[in-house]
C-alpha cells in the first residue's frame, strides 16, 4: 500500500486539477455566453447539414447541401440524421429573413439563393413582397422544431441558447475561432468537465478511503494520541543504533507534517480568520502622552493578552518540528560524509534525547498549537465580538481623557470654578473610569472559558451582556460628571457645612448610578443557569459598587458626623448577596432594602450636617 505522504501528495494534485477545471469552466462559460449574445446564425462542426437561428431555436437546412430545387424532406432526414423536418410556416419564413444576416441571403432585398418564390406549409411566399400565395410551389428549405419542442426557449437568455447546445450535443461554430474550440473543449472533448470531472471525484474518493484507513489513528486534534503512532516503532531498536535514530526521526517528523498540512487544509479558513484577528492585535501598542503610565499599561497588557491567546501561526509550529528534522537528516549527513571508524564510534557515542522523548514533545507542540484552533473554533462570535469591544473601549478610553475631561474644565472655567476644586472632580472621575475600565477584561476572560449556559436565549452571550450593562454604568459615570457635577457644587457653594452637604449629595448621585447598574446586572444574574456563574457577576461587580460607599466610609471630612450612622454605612458595606442567588425575588427584596437603608442613612447625615450636630 502506497505511503501516506504518496496518497496526501497525489489527492493534493488532484484537487488542483479539480480546481483548475472548475475556473476554466466558470470563465469559459461566461465567454461563451458572451459570444452567443453577439451572434444569430449558427453552423454546426458536428453536423453540417443544418444550421440555426438563435433568434427562434429553430434548425434550418444548410443549402450548401440541401437541393432546394429538388430535394425532399424525407431524404433530408437520413442525410441529417435528425428526423422531423416540416415545411416552414409563412411566419417563419419572414422571421427567417427579415434583418437581412440569413447567410444563404443573395440578390436583391430578401431573396434566398437570389430566388423569390420558397414554398411553406400554406402555398408559396413572394419574397420581395412577402405575401403568400396558396396552392403554388416554390423552392425549398425545409425547417425543424425538434431542439425547442419539449422545452421552453428564450432567445434573450444566452443559457436558454447554450442548453440547446449541450442538451443536444451540438457542437455550433462561433465568429471567433477560439470561442468554438473553447467550446469543444469543455463540452466535446474526451477530456470535458462532464467527463474528467466525475473521474477525478471518484478517484478522490477511492484516496480518502486509503488515507482514512491509514490515518484512523492519527487524526489531528487536541487530544491527539501520538502513542497510537510511537508503537509502529521499535524503541528499543531506534535507540541503540544511531541510523536507526535518524531515520526513525526523519519518518516521524514526516509523517507529523503530513498530518499538519492535512489538518492546515481542513482547518484553513479558521487559521486565517484567526490570524487576522491576531495581526490586528499584533500592531505594537504606542503610549498615549494624555494616558497615565497606569492606564497605558492596562491597555497594552490588555492587547497583548488577547494577541497571545488567538496567534494561531501554524508555521511557527512547523518550524519547531522541522528544526527536527534538520537535526536528522545533518546526523545522516556527517554519517554519510565520513569512513572513518573512530569518528563513527565518536557519533554513536553523543548524548542525544530518546527518541520517545522527542517523539512526545514534537506531539506536545502541535497539541497546544491545536487547543487554540478547537478554542477559536468554539468561540468564534464572541472572540470576534470581543476583540471588537477591546478596540472600542480603548478608545472611548482615550476620548474620555482628552475630548470629556476636556469639556469639563472648559465648562468649569467658564462658571468660573477654582482650579484646585475642578482638579479634584477630575481625580475623582479618573480614578472610577479607570476602575470601570479594569473591569472589561475579566469579564471576557471569563467568557472565553467556555460556554455559560443560560435559562433563556437573548440572541447575544451572558458575558455580552454584562459588558453592555457595564458600558452603561460607564456612560451614566459620565453624564454626572459632564452635566450634573458641577451643579451640585454651585447647590452648596457658601451654605453651612456646604462642603460636606456636596460630598454626600455627590456621592448619593453616583450611588444611584451604581444602584441602577446593580439592578440591571440582576437581570442578568437570573438567567444564568449555574449558580457559578451567578456568584462571579457578584463578586465581579462589588469593587464597583463599594466604591460611593467607600467614599463616604473614609472620608476623613466625615469623622466628625455620628459614629453610629459611619457605622451604619459600614454595615451596609458587609453584604451577603450569595445567600439570595437561588431566588430572584428574594435578591431583588434585598436590593431594595439595602437603596432604602442607604438613602435614609443618607438623609440622617444631612439633617446631622444642617443641624451643626458635626463637631
Amino acid at each position: 500500500m502506497p505511503e501516506l505522504s504518496e496518497l496526501l501528495s497525489e489527492r493534493e494534485k488532484l484537487q488542483a486539477e479539480l480546481s483548475g477545471i472548475e475556473s476554466e469552466s466558470e470563465q469559459g462559460v461566461s465567454r461563451i455566453l458572451e459570444a452567443i449574445k453577439r451572434q444569430r446564425w449558427y453552423f454546426f462542426r458536428d453536423n453540417k447539414y443544418i444550421l440555426m437561428d438563435k433568434d427562434t431555436g429553430l434548425l434550418w437546412a444548410n443549402l450548401d447541401y440541401f437541393d432546394y430545387r429538388g430535394g425532399t424532406i424525407g431524404n433530408f432526414d437520413v442525410i441529417s440524421g435528425i428526423t422531423g423536418w416540416v415545411f416552414p410556416t409563412g411566419y417563419e419564413m419572414r422571421q427567417l429573413i427579415s434583418d437581412l444576416t440569413f447567410p444563404f441571403r443573395e440578390g436583391e432585398y430578401h431573396r434566398i439563393k437570389n430566388k423569390v418564390y420558397w414554398q411553406t406549409s400554406s402555398g408559396r411566399i413572394d419574397l420581395d413582397n412577402l405575401s403568400t400565395t396558396e396552392y403554388q410551389l416554390g423552392w425549398l428549405i425545409p425547417c425543424n422544431r425538434s431542439l425547442i419542442a419539449k422545452t421552453h426557449y428564450d432567445s434573450n437568455n444566452p443559457q436558454s441558447t447554450l442548453d440547446l447546445f449541450t442538451q443536444n450535443n451540438l457542437w455550433p461554430i462561433f465568429q471567433d475561432d477560439k470561442i468554438t474550440e473553447l467550446y469543444g473543449r469543455l463540452f466535446i472533448n474526451q477530456n470535458k468537465p462532464q467527463v474528467r470531472k466525475p473521474q477525478l471525484e471518484s478517484r478522490l474518493q477511492e484516496l480518502s478511503a486509503q488515507i482514512d484507513k491509514l490515518t484512523a489513528h492519527r487524526v489531528l486534534s487536541s487530544e491527539f494520541d501520538y502513542t497510537q503512532s510511537l508503537a509502529q516503532y521499535d524503541i528499543t531498536a531506534i535507540d541503540s543504533s544511531v541510523i536507526k535514530y535518524f531515520q526513525a526521526l526523519q519518518k516521524w517528523i514526516d509523517g507529523l507534517m503530513s498530518l499538519i498540512e492535512s489538518y492546515e487544509r481542513e482547518k484553513e479558513d479558521t487559521i486565517r480568520e484567526s490570524n487576522t484577528i491576531a495581526l490586528q492585535l499584533s500592531r505594537k501598542y504606542e503610549d498615549s502622552p494624555a494616558l497615565s503610565h497606569e492606564e497605558n499599561e492596562l491597555l497594552r497588557e490588555r492587547k497583548e493578552t488577547f494577541r497571545r491567546k488567538f496567534s494561531l501561526a501554524m508555521h511557527t509550529v512547523k518550524a519547531k518540528i522541522l528544526a527536527v528534522k534538520r537535526q536528522a537528516d545533518e546526523l545522516e549527513e556527517r554519517i554519510d560524509s565520513t569512513d572513518s571508524l573512530t569518528e563513527l564510534a565518536a557519533i554513536a557515542e553523543e548524548p542525544r534525547a530518546d527518541f520517545a522523548l522527542v517523539a512526545e514533545n514534537t506531539a506536545r507542540i502541535i497539541t497546544n498549537a491545536l487547543r487554540k484552533i478547537e478554542y477559536f473554533e468554539s468561540h468564534r462570535d464572541f472572540v470576534i465580538n470581543a476583540v471588537k469591544i477591546l478596540a472600542d473601549w480603548s478608545e472611548n478610553f482615550r476620548v474620555f481623557k482628552t475630548t470629556l475631561m476636556t469639556r469639563l474644565v472648559d465648562s468649569c472655567m467658564r462658571d468660573n470654578v477654582d482650579n484646585e476644586t475642578f482638579d479634584s472632580w477630575l481625580k475623582d472621575w479618573e480614578s472610577l473610569r479607570l476602575e470601570i475600565e479594569r473591569k472589561l477584561q475579566p469579564v471576557i476572560e471569563w467568557g472565553l472559558k467556555g460556554d455559560i449556559s443560560a435559562n433563556e436565549s437573548e440572541g447575544v452571550t451572558i458575558p455580552e451582556r454584562v459588558i453592555a450593562v457595564l458600558d452603561g454604568y460607564k456612560s451614566a459615570v459620565d453624564k454626572f460628571y459632564l452635566e450634573e457635577r458641577k451643579f451640585v457644587f454651585q447647590e452648596f457653594e457658601d451654605k453651612p457645612a456646604g462642603s460636606l452637604l456636596e460630598k454626600i449629595k455627590t456621592e448619593s448621585m453616583l450611588y444611584d448610578c451604581a444602584s441602577e447598574f446593580q439592578r440591571e446586572l440582576q437581570e442578568i444574574i437570573f438567567t444564568c443557569a449555574s449558580p457559578a456563574d451567578r456568584i462571579f457577576i457578584i463578586n465581579w461587580a462589588n469593587s464597583l459598587l463599594d466604591i460611593p460607599l467607600d467614599s463616604i466610609i473614609d472620608d476623613d471630612d466625615f469623622r466628625d458626623v455620628s459614629a453610629e450612622i459611619l457605622e451604619g454605612f459600614m454595615k451596609l458595606k458587609a453584604k451577603n448577596y450569595d445567600v439570595y442567588l437561588s431566588d430572584a425575588k428574594s435578591y431583588g427584596d434585598e436590593l431594595s432594602r439595602r437603596n432604602k437603608e442607604y438613602n435614609s442613612l443618607v438623609s440622617r447625615m444631612r439633617k446631622a450636617l444642617k443641624k451643626g450636630d458635626a463637631k
